[in-house]
């Protein structure tokens, strides 16, 4: 058991023991929009173990309020890029394991102005600096912009003008108290959240967000009651599956995962972190060539998502595949040369190029 590719943020490591150049899935994961609370949390731990930072930010679009996609934003220090990744559902993006100094947050859509924000990263104050960008809509696109989301995704691609005509103002209010607290404060969240679900029992997007705020402090049951809610109250929601797969994946429930994934992706069939996690249930269950397609599959959906490479390289030692899982961890470390787990990708990387590796046994 334990290979990689659970994407709940929580602590970040690779095992020891006795096969030592394979990835644990229960000490690495992947992180995706549904769990900045708990990223922000530990990697901020594994900043001060390390004598360095981390910048995480919001972006905002005036007038508009939440981005209607995901948003390419690049980090620059004294002109030179650092990183770039691409911000989730509701505007929020990272970079983190970075030394102090000054940098520059740079973002070109077509979309937008262009946007250029200083940031100090003064690790005798903090080993986190936060960020706030507001975009300005090109007036050429701005009716684009204002076209109604997709209801029932993820519950940052909600249109915010679409909440507030079907819910109360007040709970409302609460629901964007909480998405403003919850970079940094995931208590005080999760409390704005459960406060918007007492004034309205189906606002289904708090229910997403309490869940998530739930699974990351891995209170199982609870995200699993929430998440359950926002399916049932918003029958088109495939993000409310897919929320649920991870909860029966991190618990196990492979048949229960492999059902409530199936369902979401029915409502998203190109959802690349739909098929990220069928892969990884496809994969604990031994069906590895459907689990390669699917990997496959998230891969061209979201080229962004380079830590899937990271499931497939656990997929491939588990078939003794040694020269595929050593192209994954190159491709990965090209692709994320400053990710927090980019140096014991090398060291396993160094491994399975120096020794013959053996299948993990389950």
């Amino acid at each position: 058991m334990g290979q990689l590719g659970e994407y709940r943020a929580g602590s970040m490591g690779f095992a020891e023991g006795a096969m030592r150049e394979r990835l644990d899935a229960h000490k690495l994961c992947l992180v995706l929009a549904f769990t900045w609370a708990s990223l922000f949390s530990s990697r901020s731990l594994v900043a001060q173990q390390s004598q360095v930072g981390n910048i995480v930010g919001e972006i905002g679009i005036a007038r508009l309020g939440l981005p209607n996609k995901q948003i390419l934003v690049s980090l620059q220090s004294r002109a030179a890029d650092v990183n770039s990744v691409y911000s989730d559902g509701q505007g929020r993006f990272g970079f983190y394991s970075l030394p102090g100094g000054a940098y520059t947050i740079v973002i070109q859509d077509d979309d937008y102005e262009p946007a250029n924000e200083q940031v100090i990263l003064n690790l005798a104050v903090s080993t986190t600096a936060f960020a706030r960008i507001t975009l300005t809509p090109r007036s050429s696109k701005e009716t684009k912009t204002k076209t109604s989301r997709v209801a029932g995704g993820n519950s940052g691609v909600v249109d915010p003008a679409e909440l507030r005509r079907n819910f109360p103002k007040k709970a409302v209010k609460e629901y964007e108290k909480g998405l403003q607290a919850s970079p940094h404060d995931p208590d005080s969240a999760a409390l704005h959240f459960q406060k918007s679900i007492q004034l309205s029992p189906d606002f289904f997007p708090a229910h997403n967000e309490l869940g998530r705020i739930y699974l990351a402090r891995s209170d199982f049951d609870g995200a699993e009651k929430e998440f359950l809610a926002a399916a049932r109250f918003n029958q088109s929601d495939a993000q409310a599956h897919l929320n649920l797969a991870n909860v029966y994946l991190l618990t196990k429930k492979y048949d229960d995962a492999l059902k409530q994934v199936e369902d979401g992706l029915r409502k998203d069939p190109n959802s690349a972190v739909g098929n990220f996690v069928l892969g990884s249930v496809y994969e604990r269950t031994g069906k590895f060539p459907e689990a390669e397609r699917a990997l496959r599959h998230a891969l061209e959906s979201d080229s962004s998502m380079s830590k899937v490479r990271l499931e497939l390289v656990n997929l491939y030692l588990r078939q003794s595949k040694k020269e595929e899982a050593s192209l994954e961890l190159r491709a990965f470390l090209k692709a994320s040369p400053h990710d927090p787990l980019a140096p014991k990708a090398r060291e396993v990387l160094g491994k399975l190029t120096s020794t013959r590796v053996q299948p993990p046994s389950d």
